[in-house]
């Protein structure tokens, strides 16, 4: 017995985001498929921040 996995089109992911299907669930399109997430920690929440803020300074400056 062999498993298929469906591809996921970026197209096909949005529409299923603006029709609610995936509002409950924290999940990510990666490479065609949809890949639950583990929830954000504070510590990643913090480092995301910072990584963000760090070329945004850079390039005010």
């Amino acid at each position: 017995m062999s498993v298929i996995v469906a591809k996921w089109t970026i197209d096909e992911y949005h529409r299923m985001i603006d029709a609610g299907i995936l509002s409950d669930r924290k999940v990510e399109l990666l490479q065609g498929e949809i890949v639950e997430m583990s929830p954000e920690g504070k510590s990643h929440t913090y480092s995301s921040g910072e990584a963000g803020d760090y070329p945004a300074n850079l390039l005010a400056a």
